[in-house]
C-alpha cells in the first residue's frame, strides 16, 4: 500500500472485489466525456455493458495490473499497467521492453483531485523497480487537455495512427517517456 504524500490517497494493487468500483468509476468518466461533448474518445457505451470488458478487466486485476487510488475508502482513480503495447500500436513508436500505461484515470471533481498524478508517479516507480527504459502511453488524438497533462509529465510524443474498433474510427497519439537516459542511472 502507498500513501501519496500530502494528498491522503492510498495506492495499492487492485483485487477481485475493487471489480464493481473501478467498472462504476470508468463508466462515469464515460457519461462525462459524453457530457462534455467527447464521445469520440471512448465512445457511448458503458465499460460495464461491452459485451466481455468485465471479464477482461477483471482478469486484468487477477494478474495485478490493475492499481486502483482510494481516498476516504471511495474509490477515485486506476491505472492500467502492462508489460507491452497492445498489437494495434505501431512498434517503432515505443522502444522495445517499456511498460505500458493502457489507462490512467481519475474521479472528476475535487474527489479526484491529484490522483492522476498519484498514479502517473506509481507508474514510473512500477517501471523503474522492473528495469524499464521507458513507460508508453496513447491517447485520444483530439483533447489539447491530454496533451498538456502528458507534455507537464514529461511524456513526448513520438507518433499517431489510426485505430477502427466497432466501426469507429479514432486518431491516437503515442507518448513515451524516458526513464534511463543516462548509464550512470542504471546503477
Amino acid at each position: 500500500m502507498i500513501m501519496s504524500r500530502g494528498q491522503h490517497i492510498t495506492l495499492r494493487p487492485a483485487t477481485t472485489q475493487d471489480v464493481p468500483a473501478l467498472l462504476a468509476l470508468m463508466d462515469s468518466i464515460l457519461t462525462w466525456l459524453v457530457a462534455q461533448g467527447r464521445p469520440q474518445q471512448w465512445g457511448t457505451v458503458p465499460f460495464s455493458r461491452i459485451p466481455g470488458f468485465p471479464h477482461l478487466f477483471a482478469s486484468w486485476v487477477s494478474q495485478g495490473a490493475i492499481t486502483t487510488a482510494q481516498r476516504d475508502d471511495s474509490c477515485v482513480g486506476l491505472l492500467a499497467l502492462a508489460q507491452a503495447p497492445p498489437p494495434h500500436i505501431p512498434p517503432e513508436l515505443i522502444p522495445a521492453d517499456a511498460l505500458f500505461i493502457h489507462t490512467v484515470m481519475s474521479a472528476r471533481g475535487a474527489s479526484g483531485r491529484g490522483v492522476g498524478q498519484a498514479l502517473l508517479h506509481e507508474a514510473d516507480r512500477q517501471a523503474r523497480a522492473r528495469g524499464a527504459p521507458a513507460l508508453g502511453l496513447d491517447h485520444w488524438a483530439g483533447s489539447t487537455e491530454l496533451d498538456r497533462i502528458y507534455d507537464k509529465h514529461g511524456f513526448t510524443k513520438t507518433g499517431e495512427y489510426q485505430n477502427t474498433e466497432d466501426g469507429r474510427t479514432t486518431r491516437n497519439t503515442v507518448r513515451v517517456r524516458r526513464l534511463l537516459t543516462e548509464p550512470s542511472e542504471r546503477l
